[in-house]
C-alpha cells in the first residue's frame, strides 16, 4: 500500500528560493510572518514589484489600514506577503 503524502511550496520570486511544508497552515504561517525590513529594501521591493503602490495600498485598505498608518515597509510587506500567498501550491508524493 502506498501512502501519499501532501506537501505545500511556497515559491519566493523575491529571494529567489523555495520553501516546503506539510501543512497549508505552515505554508500561510511562513508567508504571513515574512516581511522586509529597512527603508531601502523595502523602496527596492516596491520599485520592482508594485511602481504604482496600486495593488499595495489596495492591499492595505483591505487590511483596514489608513494612509496614516503606512510607511515603505508596511506596504513593501503587505505587498509581499500577498506575493507569497499566491504561489502555494499542493504537492502529492
Amino acid at each position: 500500500m502506498t501512502t501519499i503524502t501532501t506537501t505545500y511550496r511556497v515559491r519566493d520570486d523575491y529571494l529567489g528560493d523555495t520553501e516546503t511544508f506539510n501543512t497549508y497552515d505552515d505554508a500561510m504561517e511562513y508567508c504571513q510572518q515574512s516581511e522586509i525590513i529597512y527603508y531601502h529594501k523595502a523602496l527596492a521591493y516596491l520599485m520592482e514589484n508594485d511602481a504604482s503602490l496600486v495593488e499595495s495600498l489596495s492591499l492595505a485598505e483591505d487590511f483596514g489600514l489608513t494612509p496614516s498608518n503606512l510607511n515603505s515597509e508596511t506596504l513593501a510587506t503587505i505587498h509581499y506577503q500577498d506575493a507569497l500567498m499566491q504561489t502555494i501550491t499542493e504537492e502529492d508524493k
